[in-house]
């Protein structure tokens, strides 16, 4: 079944090149670095420890491991892959050359084969899901062992693995480790082919959200860009997808007849988007006498500020009062972290769509730190309630910080489970007990 799916990949090809030709225009990072695509990559000293992330989401969840992996085997060196440029650029502006960084080749045998002869990793963590039958079996060809972390498979994409069960049992059989979030996930996991004895409910890796050192300052710099008072209420908007734009806008314009001093931030999910964001907040704000300005040339004053630069997400998060995480008012998105604003001391606002953080969005509600909206009344009232009621949204905020920190604890078992691969490893334990 390998074989004839790795024919169906080289048959497609064309249709994968075409499609980094399409993203290219929009975004010309894609059309770069295509050497990495098919395996090409620079060549690392063999040993060391490789992290896979898709894009960004899984990126942010990963930092604190990366970190810890870092302070703990620096010296084995740590490989961070990922598969979007915007990841790739996060990775780089976090990191620096503290990692060797390349993009994940496609899946096909030569790619991922020519990948794993360059870099060599002793241990390969894989955060979330990523099942791809040609880099597993590369993988064990060449004596990595896998350890999927933060792992989690909805009963959707757990119907669709178990179409073709020869694939998944085998792929999931050269996993040394499954992490998974939480209890449904790890039966999932089970049936789909993993041994029992390999999978372990670890918890969500998201919840040991690490407030990097800097952000207080970079903070302080918003606050200075903007000019505006300190005690002005805002609401910003995180990770927003282009239909939850105009929602966030009606909502303020609902707001700001209460509060007429009141700002709104808005921070597109994807980079691409910073211009036609900026564009449409433009022509919605107006008529209405606000002014909008861009975080890169001229946020002093703005009522409406886009957040178009990389890298200050938490920085945004913490000029607001109240926050709003997006991904999440849109179906099949998924969501984006609810978890990272909470950590702030921030309360939370949400739309229902939020599968990738369902476990969180319901603690969250649960302890009174999250709300969820579905529209743009909705979303003004959440809003209005918590900015009429600052000791409630104080307390909203401490409630969603004692929801993280009871939580905490995935970090651990991940770096318990790659120490061990890693003995294994080094004294040249064969992977041969992984075999279907």
């Amino acid at each position: 079944m390998r074989w004839l799916y790795s024919a169906l990949v080289y048959l497609a090809m064309p249709l994968v090149l075409l499609n980094l030709l399409r993203r290219g225009l929009r975004q010309r990072a894609y059309l770069q670095r295509w050497g990495e695509r098919f395996g090409l990559v620079p060549p690392v000293p063999p040993g060391g420890i490789w992290v896979h992330c898709v894009s960004v989401g899984e990126f942010q969840a990963a930092i604190p491991l990366i970190r810890a992996l870092l302070a703990r085997h620096g010296k084995r060196g740590v490989i961070v892959t990922c598969t979007t440029p915007t990841g790739s650029a996060r990775i780089r502006a976090t990191f620096g050359q503290d990692v060797a960084h390349c993009y994940l080749p496609v899946d096909t045998p030569g790619a991922t084969a020519r990948f794993f002869a360059r870099t060599r990793p002793a241990v390969g963590a894989i955060i979330e899901c990523e099942l791809w039958p040609n880099l597993y079996a590369a993988a064990f060809a060449h004596g990595v062992r896998l350890v999927m972390v933060n792992a989690r498979v909805s009963a959707r994409s757990a119907r669709a693995y178990a179409r073709i069960p020869s694939v998944s049992r085998v792929m999931l059989a050269r996993v040394s480790q499954v992490l998974a979030q939480g209890p449904d996930d790890a039966e999932r996991f089970r049936t789909l082919g993993a041994r029992p004895d390999r999978v372990q409910v670890a918890g969500n890796l998201k919840y040991d959200i690490a407030l990097p050192d800097a952000l207080d300052e970079q903070t302080t710099a918003l606050w200075a860009a903007t000019g505006w008072p300190h005690d002005v209420p805002v609401l910003v908007g995180g990770s927003v997808h282009p239909p939850e734009w105009p929602v966030l806008l009606r909502a303020f314009q609902q707001l700001r007849s209460q509060w007429p001093d009141a700002r709104l931030v808005l921070v597109p999910r994807h980079p691409e988007r910073f211009d036609r964001c900026a564009q449409e907040a433009t022509a919605f704000a107006q008529p209405l006498g606000w002014s909008v300005g861009r975080r890169s040339t001229d946020p002093t004053g703005c009522d409406v500020l886009i957040g178009d630069s990389m890298g200050e997400l938490l920085a945004y998060y913490g000029l607001g009062r109240v926050c709003f995480v997006g991904g999440t008012l849109v179906p099949g998105i998924g969501g984006h972290n609810t978890l990272e604003p909470a950590a702030l001391g921030k309360p939370v606002l949400f739309g229902p769509h939020r599968k990738t953080f369902a476990d969180a969005g319901k603690a969250l509600i649960a302890a009174g730190a999250g709300r969820e909206v579905a529209d743009a009344a909705s979303l003004a009232g959440a809003t209005a309630a918590l900015w009429s009621d600052p000791a409630a949204a104080d307390q909203a905020g401490q409630q969603g910080q004692a929801v993280i920190e009871r939580s905490r604890g995935a970090l651990d078992v991940a770096l318990d489970a790659i120490d061990t691969c890693l003995s294994r490893h080094d004294r040249g334990l064969p992977l041969g007990e992984l075999r279907a």
